[in-house]
């Protein structure tokens, strides 16, 4: 195209609709031409409204305050937690503390000007500032044996727990509405997508309530797989309230829709499919590309400054691609930080590892603090004469007691998969432990987003039933969780599991990864980067070194009972250097017709 200018503010366009070979220079140049003239045209330009004098200094002032109230806020939230531990509150969530300090903060801004709007947390603000530094670090500051080693749980709970919870949540919130119970009209769909948005536990809700100082004592194994599950089942959640909100077969009578709901049907099982792999993919891609990176280019450990910024650039730029490409940033940050945490954190040096580490956690801390306290403002706010936002006692009740019920199928359905696959006694999600992940799926600030979300005129109900459900969870379920952990005996070191040696063919799958790790350091850099590669090992040999290695015998139990004459008598060591109520004794089993076995 051409265009002629004439003056400040003043164009004329002649524009060719014909596409020629150098039709998109003319459309670019087109395109610079418009912001250049644009900047210089007053009444077009935003920037050059820009308030002066007096009202420039008011707006100044009003700014600082907000800022400096903000800040203040956010400490004193913070002080929270010192104060619980001096006056010994160990029971009670860090986050209720926090939902605590944004209430009366909304309550004081109320009465100091009553003409305040806080409206409703954006969940813009929430999926793209808040959540990404919260996943990040989940996956960064992760024991990678204990995830590794409770996977089955925590990806049975993540994915078929999830889904039995919101197919059961949805399916009796429909017949309880075709009832007239809750006494509100929402279609078939809205319920199925109401129980896609409460069928997840929140990771900023449950960690919230596991560190703190009440779990310190739990077994490391339940407390990875809650932890665990409440990150992962993010896919699922979100890609359930996609499939549910992008379709309208729900509801319709199956004589005329069996075609649309198979297709239906198998669009979402697609979708899910697509989400999770390309979360994943993303998510190990950059991780992978960001420690080949840092471990190639050897100058930057003379620039800890960059080699920090190098680590949270490419996190938060797997968040933003995973999104942008329709997968879940949540899934892709924590895959990311997972790679990262295993090789880029050996690769930069020291300063920047240290640094990165507590910058991690400190950005976490914050936003979880950020996230809480707008909670807090909007329960405040939402009594305050909002015709859209109301609260019915019914639609709660009924609500808490689904999630209650869907999230017992699903731990119930779970338990029993896992417990029959599991080859050894230490894999298996006892009683004692099912109960306790039951009881502990604390909703947080997730559902809440996804709530204010939902595509249904009566969104108002489901959204502060949504927050209701937040503090109901928050403050009876993260309250009660510490005392019914301890009352379970999950908190007593005698009773925490100690993993047993496995089997030669678990224990060559392992060896497989190892040495598939290995192979890796050697692009990637990590600790086994500068490990040697022993091919001449044969399976046999691989698997001893490693049980060697992993279960050293230093003393002799002199006070051990052994029958020197017995071809079955176990010969009994103990590990010196370890706790009694926390040893390890490995004997070896002698049998005259068939091969040692190695147990622990």
């Amino acid at each position: 195209g051409r265009r002629e200018v004439s003056g400040v503010g003043t164009r004329t366009r002649t524009r060719q609709a014909m596409w020629t070979r150098d039709g998109g220079a003319s459309l670019v140049t087109e395109a610079v031409l418009d912001i250049v003239n644009n900047g210089t045209d007053s009444d077009d330009n935003e920037i050059l409204k820009t308030e002066t004098g007096k009202e420039a200094t008011e707006t100044h002032f009003d700014d600082a305050q907000i800022a400096a109230a903000a800040v203040f806020v956010v400490f004193t939230a913070l002080l929270a937690q010192p104060l619980l531990d001096y006056f010994r509150l160990h029971y009670l969530p860090i986050s209720c503390c926090w939902i605590a300090v944004g209430a009366a903060t909304m309550y004081c801004l109320a009465q100091y000007n009553p003409d305040a709007k806080s409206t409703l947390l954006d969940p813009e603000t929430i999926f793209f500032l808040l959540i990404p530094p919260i996943i990040f670090n989940a996956g960064y500051a992760l024991d990678h044996y204990y995830f590794f080693g409770n996977f089955k749980a925590i990806s049975g709970m993540a994915f078929l727990g999830t889904l039995i919870s919101a197919l059961a949540i949805g399916g009796l919130l429909l017949l309880l509405v075709d009832a007239g119970v809750v006494g509100i009209d929402i279609s078939p769909a809205t319920c199925f997508i109401f129980g896609a948005v409460l069928s997840s536990t929140d990771p900023v809700g449950v960690m919230s309530v596991l560190n703190s100082s009440s779990f310190n004592k739990l077994d490391k194994n339940i407390k990875t797989v809650i932890i665990g599950e409440s990150i992962l089942n993010d896919a699922v959640s979100i890609t359930l309230f996609k499939t549910f909100s992008s379709t309208d077969w729900i509801g319709q009578e199956m004589a005329g829709a069996r075609n649309q709901l198979h297709a239906s049907v198998t669009f979402a099982v697609a979708r899910f499919v697509y989400t999770t792999m390309l979360s994943l993919i993303t998510g190990i891609a950059f991780g992978l590309g960001t420690s080949y990176f840092s471990y190639r280019i050897t100058l930057l450990r003379l620039f800890p400054k960059i080699e920090l910024i190098l680590t949270f650039v490419s996190a938060y730029m797997c968040y933003c691609i995973a999104e942008i490409t329709d997968a879940s940033g949540m899934l892709s940050v924590f895959t990311c930080g997972l790679v990262l945490s295993h090789y880029h954190q050996f690769n930069i040096s020291t300063p920047a590892r240290t640094t990165a580490k507590e910058l991690s956690e400190v950005s976490s801390l914050i936003a979880e603090v950020i996230v809480y306290i707008f909670l807090g403002m909007t329960v405040t706010r939402s009594f305050y004469a909002d015709e859209i936002l109301y609260y019915n006692a019914i639609l709660i009740a009924v609500t808490y007691t689904l999630c209650l019920v869907g999230r017992a199928l699903g731990v119930i359905v779970v338990g029993a998969v896992v417990n029959a696959t599991a080859s050894q006694r230490e894999d298996r999600l006892n009683w004692s432990e099912q109960l306790l992940l039951w009881f502990a799926g604390v909703r947080g600030a997730i559902p809440f987003a996804l709530a204010v979300q939902i595509p249904s005129d009566n969104r108002g109900p489901l959204v502060t039933t949504t927050l209701a459900l937040v503090l109901s969870t928050t403050l009876i379920n993260g309250c009660l969780t510490a005392p019914l952990a301890q009352c379970l005996g999950l908190t007593r070191p005698d009773m925490h599991k100690v993993k047993s040696v496995k089997s030669l063919a678990e224990m060559e799958v392992a060896n497989l990864w190892t040495d598939m790790d290995r192979v890796l350091s050697r692009y990637f850099g990590g600790p086994k980067s500068n490990e040697p590669f022993r091919r001449s090992e044969n399976r046999g040999e691989r698997a001893e070194r490693a049980f060697a290695k992993a279960h050293p015998v230093v003393e002799r139990d002199e006070g051990a009972k052994r029958d020197e004459g017995d071809e079955g008598a176990a010969h009994i060591s103990t590990l010196n250097g370890v706790n009694g109520s926390a040893q390890v004794v490995a004997h070896a089993e002698l049998v005259s017709n068939r091969a040692p076995m190695l147990k622990v």
